[in-house]
């Protein structure tokens, strides 16, 4: 089967410009329906696109399905204009394009993913669902870009289920684990500069009482940027990123979704 799914998903470089035609006409599709459609059958699992990545973007050119559950919400401003999806303990970030996300695909809603014509990559750990970026682009995906697009590409289910976090110490976190929804408790804020602002915005370290270090990350336009950092014992959720440092050592984020992904 994973033969199989790897001969459909990965093609030569040379057949990845036929996915050009596809994305290109995205903008001109007519106005989606307001009928509900229903939701193809799932073809594979996130977990197996995971397992069959390789760290290349690439297009995919065969009907391949996916379905998850939104834990990721841009009603606060940190995440902007993605869809994070979970199932079964793995994770996508579909790089939708449009605002208000959280109105068309509230958290615990069900999607269901067609991935012909548009690419895979990776960002921060997590696997990313979207169009091919341009050559020179530096990113790993592009934005899929307009309602129109997304239609023929996602669709809502009917039934809506919040998925609990998954509760995690620091040192059971995998890069494997990366855009879940994880909930680590007993942490506290330790600034790495002296005069370090205790708000949200940008980059911050808390520790817990082994020693064990991980970080949250808020935009800069996120509406709790400039909130203040509460002291005390935390506990802290949100969508797990990772990066591989210079010594091999893994740094892990957690990407919160609005304040009171914090709890004192």
């Amino acid at each position: 089967m994973i033969h199989l799914l790897r001969r459909l998903l990965l093609l030569p470089a040379t057949v990845i410009l036929l996915a050009a035609g596809t994305t290109g006409c995205y903008d001109r599709a007519a106005a989606p329906s307001t009928e509900p459609a229903a939701p193809p059958p799932a073809t594979t699992t996130i977990g197996e696109l995971q397992r069959l990545f390789t760290g290349e973007t690439f297009v995919v050119e065969s009907d391949v399905v996916v379905r998850g559950r939104v834990t990721s919400s841009d009603r606060a401003g940190n995440f902007y204009r993605t869809l994070v999806l979970e199932a079964d303990g793995t994770a996508v970030e579909v790089m939708a394009g449009i605002d208000g996300l959280h109105n068309i695909y509230p958290e615990g809603c069900e999607v269901t993913v067609r991935l012909q014509g548009l690419a895979l990559g990776q960002s921060y750990g997590v696997l990313q669902i979207g169009r091919e970026p341009a050559p020179g682009s530096g990113y790993p995906t592009d934005y899929i870009g307009s309602r129109a697009a997304l239609d023929q590409h996602l669709v809502r289910g009917d039934r809506k289920q919040i998925l609990a976090p998954q509760l995690r110490t620091i040192d059971e976190l995998t890069p494997g684990m990366a855009g879940c929804l994880i909930r680590v408790d007993g942490l506290h804020y330790t600034p790495e500069e002296p005069d370090e602002p205790a708000t949200w915005s940008g980059y911050k370290r808390f520790s817990d009482d082994k020693g064990g270090e991980i970080e949250t990350y808020t935009r800069l336009y996120a509406d709790f940027a400039d909130a203040a950092i509460p002291s005390g014992e935390a506990v802290l959720v949100g969508i797990l990123q990772c990066t591989t440092q210079t010594d091999g050592s893994i740094r892990y984020i957690l990407k919160m979704r609005d304040e009171t992904d914090c709890w004192y």
